[in-house]
C-alpha cells in the first residue's frame, strides 16, 4: 500500500477555521485527521503542502518513521510545522486501524476504560462575564449533564495584576459558582497565562477554601521560573501545558514537580504517538493528563483513543460551544458524528476500525472559510485544496 494523494479542508467554524487532513492510498483507503491552529490556518496549509511531497509513494503503515525523518529533517521546528505533522499522524493511524480492522486504542496497546469523563467551558467568552452570567452559564451546563465545568473568571482590562476590587469580583465568581452548583460538581479555574506570580498565589490561597480540581496556566508560559514560585506557595494543584509543544518541554515542568496536570494537545505536539509519550513522562512523575481540546470532531476522535489508553488520563476538555448551542452545525461535518458526542459528561469507547469517523466533504463544502480579525482566522478561495 502506498500513499497516492492528499487534501486539505479548511471549514468555518463560528469563532476559529478547523483544519481535516484525508490522505489516500493506492488501493482506495483514506485516513482523516485535523491540523487546526486557530489564527494561522494559512501557515498550517502551506506546510501540509510542503509535506505531501515527502508523503506521496510512502507506505502509511510507517508512522514513526515518517514522523522522525519529517520532524529531524525540518531545521526550523515550531507549533505550526506540528499542527501539520499531527493531522497527519492521526491520518495515518486511521488508515493502519482501517487496514487491521481494529480501533486505533486496540494499536495504542487497548484500553484502559470504557468511557471518558469530560469537562467543558460555561462559556466560549474568555472573561469579563457577570457573576450572574456565571451563574446561569453553569446551572445550564450541570442541566445538559456535565459534572465538571471550566472557565476564565479573570476581569478582560488588566495586565499580570489585580487590584482589590477586581480579586474581589473574582473571588465572589468562583464561589457564586460553586455556590449554584453544589460540592458534587468539579470546577476548574482557567488563567490563560495572565496573571504574574504573586497574585496568582493570592488568587489561590482566597479560591482555595472552594475546591477547584486545578488552576490552569496561572503565570505567562514564558517563564517557568514563575511558575515555580506558584508552586511552591499555593494549595491548589496547578495545571499547565496548551502552548507547551514538546515533550522535552514537558519533561522540564514534570522533572521540577511543578504542576499535578499536564495538559499536552495532540496536534500541537505532533500527533498521538508524540503525546503518548509524554503522557508516559507525566506517568514517571506521578501526574495526570488532561488533554487540551479546543478543536473540532476528528481531533476529539484522535484524542478518544489516546485517552481511552492512557493509564493516567484524568479529565478530558470538552469546549461547550461545540456540544451545546452549536452541536447540529459541528456533528454536519461527520457523516455519523455519534462516536464523538459526550453524553451525560462522558465519552464513549468507540468500537468501529481506525478512528472510527469519516468527513462528510458535502457538508464541509457549504462552510468554507472566512475572514476574521488577526488571530482568529483567515479566508481561502475554496474549502478544498488539493
Amino acid at each position: 500500500m502506498k500513499i497516492v494523494g492528499m487534501q486539505i479542508f479548511v471549514v468555518d467554524a463560528d469563532w476559529r477555521d478547523w483544519i481535516f487532513v484525508k490522505i489516500i492510498t493506492d488501493d482506495g483507503m483514506t485516513g482523516v485527521g485535523e491540523a487546526t491552529l486557530p489564527g494561522q490556518e494559512r501557515a498550517v496549509v502551506a506546510a501540509l503542502q510542503d509535506i505531501k511531497s515527502y508523503l506521496l509513494g510512502k507506505d502509511p503503515f510507517q508512522i514513526e518513521n515518517h514522523w522522525r525523518n519529517l520532524y529531524h529533517s525540518s531545521f526550523f521546528r515550531g507549533v505550526v510545522f506540528l499542527a501539520a505533522l499531527g493531522g497527519i499522524e492521526m491520518a495515518l493511524w486511521d488508515i493502519l486501524g482501517k487496514a487491521l480492522n481494529v480501533p486505533v486504542y486496540t494499536l495504542l496497546g487497548g484500553p484502559c476504560r470504557s468511557r471518558m469523563r469530560c469537562y467543558t467551558h460555561i462559556s466560549e467568552e474568555t472573561s469579563g462575564h457577570s457573576i450572574e452570567q456565571r451563574v446561569e452559564e453553569a446551572r445550564a451546563a450541570v442541566a445538559e449533564g456535565w459534572t465538571a465545568l471550566k472557565w476564565d473568571p479573570l476581569p478582560s482590562d488588566f495586565f499580570l495584576t489585580l487590584n482589590p476590587a477586581q480579586m474581589r469580583h473574582v473571588v465572589r465568581q468562583i464561589q457564586a459558582v460553586r455556590e449554584a452548583v453544589g460540592d458534587d460538581v468539579e470546577l476548574l479555574i482557567e488563567c490563560h497565562g495572565r496573571l504574574d506570580a504573586t497574585t496568582a498565589i493570592r488568587l489561590a490561597r482566597e479560591i482555595a477554601p472552594l475546591r477547584p480540581l486545578f488552576l490552569e496556566e496561572p503565570t505567562p508560559p514564558e517563564s517557568l521560573d514563575a511558575l515555580a514560585h506558584v508552586a511552591a506557595h499555593t494549595p491548589i494543584p496547578l495545571a499547565v501545558g496548551e502552548r507547551i509543544v514538546t515533550a522535552a518541554a514537558f519533561w522540564e515542568i514534570l522533572d521540577r514537580q511543578l504542576v499535578s496536570y499536564i495538559q499536552p494537545d495532540i496536534i500541537f505536539v505532533g500527533g498521538l504517538l508524540t503525546c503518548k509519550k509524554i503522557a508516559a513522562l507525566a506517568e514517571a512523575r506521578f501526574a495526570s493528563v488532561a488533554p487540551h481540546n479546543p478543536h473540532g470532531p476528528v481531533c476529539t476522535a484522535a484524542i478518544l483513543h489516546l485517552i481511552a489508553n492512557l493509564p493516567n488520563f484524568s479529565i478530558q476538555e470538552m469546549p461547550a460551544d461545540d456540544y451545546l448551542w452549536s452541536a447540529t452545525w459541528r456533528d454536519e461535518f461527520l457523516i455519523d458524528p455519534e462516536p464523538v458526542r459526550v453524553r451525560q459528561g462522558y465519552l464513549q469507547l468507540p468500537t468501529a476500525p481506525g478512528l472510527g469517523i469519516e468527513l462528510n466533504e458535502a457538508a464541509i463544502a457549504r462552510h468554507p472559510p472566512r475572514v476574521r480579525p488577526w488571530g482568529v482566522s483567515f479566508q481561502t478561495e475554496s474549502a478544498i485544496i488539493d
